[in-house]
């Protein structure tokens, strides 16, 4: 019985620890790769000129695009819209 309550809290306190942790994580990395795509974004303004362009990182799509500031857009994991920007 009490192997059994002990099972119980520890998979009752650490699965919902360690899920949230992936969430965080998840975010993170995605967050991670619309400052690379800004980047990117930069390198290609300067050298080619252009003011637009997507770039696909694992069935994400991340859209940039210069108007009146550089900005990358894209839809998280949890299909939110998210928008960076830098001056």
């Amino acid at each position: 019985m009490v192997s059994l309550l002990m099972l119980f809290m520890l998979f009752g306190t650490l699965l919902p620890v360690m899920q949230q942790l992936q969430q965080s994580l998840h975010l993170k990395k995605e967050r991670m790769i619309a400052f690379e795509t800004l980047h990117e974004g930069a390198k290609e303004m300067r050298g080619f000129k252009n003011t637009s362009g997507e770039r696909r990182v694992n069935g994400t799509v991340y859209r940039w695009e210069m108007a009146e500031q550089l900005c990358v857009h894209y839809e998280n994991y949890q299909k939110a819209e998210k928008t960076i920007c830098i001056e």
